[in-house]
């Protein structure tokens, strides 16, 4: 998605919000982010799946919560996929 495309985006979810984190409600949120992973399956444009986030510390801390959960699939999928094997 090209640059301007997105401060685009940002704008109108910065007009829609008030500027506000979807995290935890404070103002001044200074990113875009996408509610649900585009990896995991969330819309890239739609703006029901953007909202504004503080870099730190809603960002972080949602990202920290999405590598685990990432990685606890990850351990049931490998856990499945011996179980099939034996």
């Amino acid at each position: 998605m090209s640059s301007g495309t997105m401060r685009a985006l940002k704008a109108k979810v910065k007009q829609r919000d008030h500027g506000c984190c979807y995290v935890c409600g404070d103002e001044d949120a200074d990113e875009l982010e996408h509610k649900i992973p585009v990896s995991q399956g969330g819309a890239p444009r739609d703006l029901d799946n953007l909202g504004l986030i503080h870099s730190e510390p809603c960002h972080r801390e949602k990202t920290a919560r999405e590598a685990l959960e990432g990685s606890r699939k990850a351990r049931e999928k490998k856990i499945q996929k011996q179980d099939r094997n034996r």
